[in-house]
């Protein structure tokens, strides 16, 4: 009986040598890729669900209750008035400055307070908590209210509070957010950089002009804080920018370059990075 030889043994053993090892690359490959479009598509998730929740918050900033029977009014002089023109009123418990006015009961409806521990820029925003009868059942309501923080809260020590306060920071790579309770819970992780710009109309203090819109001006919370009382009152929009990083997928080096939070260019290298901007209108206020 004939046998292989020794060197079709060898080549033998180096064919399959060879398509193991194509097969083995292919697989590191496809782990590879899905690994990078797995921690892509989580960090495309928590920007755009932490962006969903500031954005909630910056367009509710000030806002107020529409009384519609305010009791200001005489019932006589109620009488007055012709139907569908029978006076409505914004209760102003919060207005939008960093300064509430000696003695009175507002509350600034945005700021950029200093908070320990903390890294990048921070945003606070509070509006009013509007309640109401809620129908628990078919028979009954019971006193609450629809309006809740960033973390979904809006009662502090068991009792409805008066307004809805959110502050937003980063501690230790994680964009924290403290509600009306006080304590500051993670949002989302992996945050390398948060920062806050404010659209404010033309004041004293130093800005950049905005060209296609020369009444308006993108301005720091340091330049809002270093004007006038009623700078923070001139706010009218609120840009957020997220930069996140994958600590576990690294992505093939392909020479290109991402733009930071700040505006400068960066090298990407093998970092797999996510920069989500946007831009929120505040709810406009009733005065």
């Amino acid at each position: 009986m004939n046998g292989m030889t020794l060197v079709e043994v060898m080549v033998g053993l180096l064919i399959g040598l060879l398509i193991s090892g194509i097969a083995l690359n292919a697989l590191q490959i496809s782990r590879t890729l899905s690994q990078i479009t797995s921690e892509a598509t989580a960090l495309q998730q928590d920007a755009n669900t932490a962006m969903r929740i500031m954005g909630r918050q910056v367009r509710q900033a000030g806002s107020v209750s529409l009384n519609l029977q305010p009791d200001v009014f005489e019932a006589t002089a109620l009488e007055t008035w012709a139907p569908g023109q029978i006076p409505v009123l914004f209760e102003p418990t919060v207005e939008n400055s960093t300064d509430a006015a000696a003695g009175s009961s507002r509350l600034p409806a945005m700021a950029a307070p200093v908070v320990a521990k903390s890294t990048g820029d921070t945003l606070l925003t509070r509006h009013e908590n509007h309640g109401e009868n809620l129908y628990r059942s078919s028979t009954g309501t019971v006193w609450g209210s629809q309006d809740v923080d960033c973390l979904g809260q809006n009662t502090s020590k068991q009792s409805l509070t008066s307004t809805i306060s959110s502050t937003f920071f980063v501690r230790e790579e994680q964009l924290m957010c403290a509600g009306v309770a006080g304590t500051p819970q993670p949002m989302i992780g992996n945050v390398k950089d948060f920062t806050v710009r404010f659209l404010a109309e033309n004041t004293s203090v130093a800005s950049v002009k905005i060209e296609s819109a020369s009444s308006l001006s993108y301005m720091a919370a340091d330049a809002l804080n270093s004007g006038s009382p009623a700078g923070w009152q001139d706010v009218r929009a609120v840009e957020i920018c997220l930069e996140l990083e994958s600590p576990l997928a690294k992505a093939p080096d392909i020479g290109m370059a991402y733009r930071k939070c700040n505006g400068e260019w960066q090298s990407r290298r093998n970092r797999l990075v996510f920069v989500a901007r946007s831009l929120f209108q505040v709810r406009p206020q009733g005065s």
